[in-house]
């Protein structure tokens, strides 16, 4: 990306790159080594797609499904860890009294250079429920939290 921005500025191009649109989730928090630190520092935004990863971090009723997870392309399921995380996640937010999906939207929506989520809701009760989280604003007690379910992955 940050080749892209040098080309931009070598070609006086009057269109360089605004965002990064990439895999970012609590699960695969991969964007955050070195792309968030480039998309600060450029002024990029960062557009996550799959930010419930599969919708894992969306409703443990994922699980019943007999393709779930990295499964509907051909890959293994949910791996213990993540069904972990997701249980784990599942339980802060019944505790705040809100939605896995409005905590996992919410939290990623609070990361730097994080502009908005592509998410893949398959019908219109999916949409609503993942709307909803642009209007949560968790405490920073509550992002910290959360955060700390994957910090060990995330490096």
């Amino acid at each position: 990306m940050t080749e892209a921005l040098w080309i931009a500025d070598h070609r006086r191009l009057v269109s360089a790159p605004v965002a990064a649109q990439v895999m970012y989730s609590l699960l695969d928090r991969s964007a955050e080594n070195e792309l968030g630190a480039a998309c600060v520092r450029f002024g990029l935004s960062i557009i996550p797609y799959a930010p419930l990863h599969g919708g894992i971090l969306a409703d443990l009723s994922v699980l019943d499904r007999p393709i779930a997870g990295g499964k509907r392309y051909g890959g293994p399921g949910y791996s213990e860890a993540e069904i972990a995380v997701a249980r784990q996640l599942d339980q802060l937010a019944r505790e705040w009294g809100l939605g896995m999906q409005q905590v996992s939207l919410a939290w990623l929506l609070s990361r730097p250079a994080v502009a908005s989520v592509i998410v893949g809701a398959e019908m219109a009760d999916e949409l609503r429920a993942n709307s909803a989280a642009a209007d949560v604003e968790l405490t920073q007690e509550q992002l910290d939290a959360v955060s700390a379910l994957t910090a060990s992955t995330s490096s």
